[in-house]
């Protein structure tokens, strides 16, 4: 579009006379004169010609967050070079700091991926929640080996450890950290820190189905308008009150990975007094859960080490009970039985009977409680000696007892400690510094394939806002990482969809013009 541009300069000298009346005629002719007239392009004193622009803004600079603006400007910068359009990734995040949550995981050492070696239906089922609806997306669109390709290419050396969990070689989650925040400078991404999103509202253009959207920030006296919005802001209230503001329905959220506090065990004269350290590394621990119109109580097992704190129990396999029962321990207040299995290997609380029965016969002159009698191939006791000692005398055997003179009565109450061993639950603990919640955005809302929202066109979502969850050892960054990269490409391949839309929109306008 053309347009006539007048500079007014103050300290200049008046005009004179001819050169006023030149300057009317000239603004007569741009007015009156049609506009693809050639002769009213010539008077026009100034043609400017701007390019078109396109804008995308993520809400917090997490792991996801980051994540998802790289991935969008570089789509961007690179995908659409040569679209002709300029274009701004701008994160905005609520503190001071970015990637704060990267910054303590794994004590500090970022727990970055978990052993991409696996095949991928493996890794799924670390993951309670989301397990069906990331399918596609790690097979077809951000796989865990390429999240691990994403850092090696930028200079980061990963190692597995013997658990499957990943850490830069370094052991310092900074380098995860400075890795992510170069590449989105590189990519050009605007960062915005200490910006507080209060609203974000969308109105449609008209003749399309295209939204803009008008995002208000604390502090701030404008309203910024985008055109397509990131999600990323974890597990926060706000996050979900903006995704409700936006048509979306929020699974209600819930603590995940957290210890098992049990108060009455760690007491004086409680099963665990004393054991803190302490761990059973091939344990099964159970929580069975009242399920509305059955009679049969549903059990939700886990299996794995289980250590022994000052306040409870935690270790992988009491973690990932913690998340794969999220919903049943919040019904319940985190107050209740579970059921640990200390030898689930060694069969049944009978069979397990019999095998100590033996003793009586076997080792007559040995004590009870000296040491556990099942023994793994490396002929060392399945059970601590310490935590053996305590079932002992949970069984009410006494400490002194030989196996000759135990009772059969006693004998199968061992075995049933052993196999069945009641520890009452009396609160939850936090596990160490790392924070994940079950719930948010739900997935019934989000199309997976490239993580865009069903409920509001131009809004994308990724990360723990949205109603994936995984374990401890890395799943939860996996999905981090891979909700973000699609997220972030998704809403630039979105944009620049709708910036063709609005030039076909615009060409049968233009044609009418003419004729």
């Amino acid at each position: 579009m053309s347009f006539l541009r007048v500079q007014i300069n103050h300290h200049a000298q008046r005009p004179r006379p001819f050169f006023l009346s030149l300057l009317w005629i000239a603004c007569v002719l741009q007015i009156i004169l049609p506009r693809h007239s050639h002769e009213a392009a010539a008077l026009s004193t100034t043609t400017t010609t701007t390019k078109p622009q396109r804008s995308i803004c993520v809400i917090g600079g997490g792991a996801s967050g980051m994540f998802a603006a790289t991935a969008a400007a570089e789509a961007l910068s690179t995908r659409y070079a040569d679209s002709g359009v300029e274009w701004k990734v701008t994160v905005l995040e609520a503190t001071g700091k970015l990637l704060s949550k990267v910054k303590i995981s794994g004590g500090g050492r970022c727990n970055v991926l978990h052993d991409t070696s696996k095949p991928v239906k493996e890794i799924l089922e670390s993951y309670p929640r989301g397990r069906k609806e990331l399918i596609g997306l790690f097979n077809k669109r951000f796989s865990p080996q390429a999240a691990e390709e994403w850092f090696t290419k930028r200079g980061v050396e990963l190692k597995t450890e013997e658990d499957g969990r990943m850490f830069p070689v370094t052991d310092s989650s900074q380098t995860i950290i400075d890795t992510i925040t170069q590449s989105a400078q590189k990519a050009g991404v605007v960062v915005n820190k200490e910006s507080k999103v209060l609203s974000i509202s969308s109105s449609r253009i008209a003749g399309s189905e295209t939204n803009k959207f008008l995002v208000m920030m604390r502090g701030e006296e404008a309203i910024i308008e985008y055109d397509a919005v990131v999600l990323a802001t974890g597990s926060s209230p706000v996050g979900h009150e903006l995704a409700v503001s936006l048509g979306h329905k929020i699974v209600n959220p819930v603590p995940s990975l957290f210890t098992l506090s049990t108060k009455d065990g760690i007491e004086e004269g409680g099963l665990f007094y004393g054991l803190s350290g302490l761990s059973v590394q091939d344990a099964r621990i159970t929580l069975q859960v009242t399920v509305p119109g059955r009679k049969k109580k549903q059990s939700i097992v886990q299996n794995g080490p289980i250590l022994i704190t000052h306040h409870g129990i935690s270790g992988p396999a009491s973690l990932r009970l913690s998340a794969f029962a999220a919903r049943e321990f919040h019904g319940i207040n985190y107050k209740g039985n579970v059921m640990i299995n200390w030898a689930p290997d060694f069969g049944s609380a009978e069979e397990i009977e019999v095998k100590l029965w033996g003793l009586t016969r076997s080792s007559p002159k040995r004590n009870v409680s000296s040491s556990c009698p099942l023994l793994l191939p490396d002929n060392t006791s399945i059970i601590p000696r310490r935590l053996w000692s305590s079932l002992v005398s949970a069984s009410e055997i006494e400490a002194s007892k030989l196996w000759g003179d135990a009772s059969k009565k006693s004998v199968r109450k061992l075995a049933q400690m052993i196999c069945q061993c009641p520890v009452k639950v009396t609160g939850k603990g936090v596990f160490k510094e790392e924070f994940v919640t079950a719930g948010g955005v739900s997935l019934k809302d989000i199309d997976m394939t490239n993580m865009g929202s069903k409920r509001c066109k131009g809004v994308f979502a990724c990360g723990e806002v949205i109603d994936v969850d995984g374990v401890t050892g890395g799943f939860n960054f996996m999905g981090c990482w891979s909700t973000g990269y699609v997220a972030g490409n998704g809403a630039a391949d979105y944009v620049m969809a709708e910036h063709s839309a609005a030039n076909m929109r615009a060409e049968p306008a233009a044609t009418a013009s003419k004729e």
